[in-house]
Order: structure tokens, then C-alpha cells, then sequence
């Protein structure tokens, strides 16, 4: 009973909060983007998906000319897409999230981070779409990418994402590769070398994210070079993460670390 009663008191307090955010983002005075987010975050932990995703768009209408907090917003749909095991709600987020991050590329274009959500964005929607839209969105990926390292070469997601593209099709299988080529005209070439380059070089400018480590490793294990991916994977172990993405990948590194005996 204690329990129950609990759920309906953290529940109609989330509700409260929603109703007084949405009160609070028609009066821009009133209006706090730092607020929302603390509102947002408390709604999370309740697990209430619907709640923080309410503040959410609110806050992006509220925030429709800032790029940077465009930025922040669109991380913050993705990180939804962890809260909920159904595909659909995770295909949604990842449509406003990238809806989000064109909002940001608009209010700045040159804002290398905004650039660099588009990327990260196309690669969260690629499960959800049909072969066409994912070799599309590939093609895009790269070249928003490219942008956000030629805007700012410390953009390490912008090199971690490249050397994830170029991992991916340099490793695409013939039949695939065929297939993509004589249907959808192919796309620009790539290499296991280019991928090792892209992953040093977000290393070196975040040498902290774990899946900088992760994806060079991928790429050692790849080329059979054993010694230096068990490197990469004991760095992703040692590391503190610093985003969900880190999480999981450092969960998935000492899992192949134990099946190394290491």
C-alpha cells in the first residue's frame, strides 16, 4: 500500500511540475532553460518518459532561435531513447531529435556541435528506416561530420562518428556493397586505416569519452591486432563514464575483456 501510494505521490508531483513549467514557458519572463531541464531531469528519474518529454518541447519552442540550447535538447531526446524498450517511442524520440538538431543548424550554421548532432542524429534514426533512407542518411552522416571538424577541430564526436563511418563501410560485406552500389549508387570510399586515424584523433581531443577507445578498438580487433585493442578495452573499463553512450560501451568492453581472460 505504502508503495502504491508512494508511485501516485511522485506521479502527481510530476504532473504538477509539467503543468507548472508549461504555465511558466507562455510567460517569457517567468521562463528558465536551466529550470527546465531540472524539471525535466526530475521526471527521468521518476521514469516518467512523457513528463520529461513534455517540458522538452515546450523548451525547444521556448529556445526555437538558440543553437546551443537546441543542442542540449536534441542530447536530451536522445537520452530518452534509454528510458523506454519500445521501438516505437524510441523511433519517436529519434525523429524529434534530429528534427530538434536541424533546428540548430538553422539558428547557427555554423555552430560545429549543431552539425555534429545532425550526424549523431541520421546514425539514431538509421534502425528505424528502410535501406534507401539508411544509405542516405550514411552519405549525410559523413558529410555533417566533415562540417563540424573543418568548423571546430576539437569536435571529437565529429571524428569518433567518421571513423564509425568509415569502420562500417570499409567492413560492409560484397553482396551488401554490390547491392548498394548498382540500387543506390554506391557510396564514397572508405578504409580500416582511415577509421584508426579518425578514432586517434577524437582520442586526442577527448581523451576521457570512453567510445572514442571503444571504436578504435572495434577497429583493432578487425585487423588482428589483439595487443593493442586489449589496450583500448582496459581503457574503456578504467574510464568514469561521462554519457549514456559511455555506459554501455564501457559495459560491452568488460564483457569482451572477461571473454579475453583479462
Amino acid at each position: 500500500m505504502c508503495r502504491r501510494a508512494g508511485g501516485r505521490a511522485v506521479g502527481l508531483t510530476i504532473l504538477l511540475m509539467v503543468a507548472l513549467f508549461a504555465g511558466i514557458s507562455s510567460r517569457a519572463g517567468d521562463y528558465s532553460f536551466t529550470n527546465a531541464l531540472t524539471l525535466a531531469a526530475a521526471a527521468e528519474r521518476g521514469g516518467d518518459v512523457s513528463a520529461a518529454l513534455k517540458i522538452y518541447d515546450a523548451a525547444e519552442q521556448a529556445e526555437a532561435t538558440n543553437s546551443a540550447s537546441l543542442c542540449e535538447l536534441t542530447r536530451k531526446y536522445c537520452d530518452l531513447m534509454y528510458l523506454t524498450n519500445a521501438a516505437p517511442m524510441q523511433k519517436d524520440l529519434a525523429a524529434r531529435a534530429l528534427a530538434c538538431s536541424f533546428l540548430a543548424v538553422k539558428a547557427n550554421s555554423n555552430n560545429a556541435t549543431a552539425h555534429a548532432c545532425v550526424a549523431v542524429c541520421y546514425a539514431k534514426n538509421c534502425p528505424f528506416s528502410d535501406l534507401k533512407t539508411q544509405v542516405s542518411y550514411s552519405r549525410l552522416i559523413k558529410l555533417e561530420s566533415e562540417k563540424a571538424v573543418a568548423l571546430d577541430p576539437k569536435q571529437d564526436i565529429g571524428y569518433y562518428l567518421l571513423g564509425r563511418w568509415h569502420y562500417g563501410v570499409a567492413n560492409m560485406g560484397l553482396l551488401s556493397r554490390t547491392f548498394v552500389k548498382v540500387v543506390y549508387g554506391g557510396l564514397p570510399p572508405a578504409s580500416n586505416d582511415e577509421a584508426i586515424t579518425n578514432f586517434k584523433q577524437a582520442i586526442e581531443v577527448t581523451p576521457g569519452r570512453i567510445i572514442n577507445h571503444a571504436g578504435l578498438a572495434m577497429v583493432y580487433e578487425t585487423v588482428g591486432r589483439r595487443e593493442l585493442e586489449i589496450a583500448e578495452l582496459k581503457k574503456c573499463r578504467d574510464l568514469q563514464p561521462i554519457s549514456l553512450e559511455d555506459r554501455d560501451a564501457q559495459v560491452e568492453a568488460v564483457n569482451k575483456l572477461a571473454k579475453l581472460g583479462q
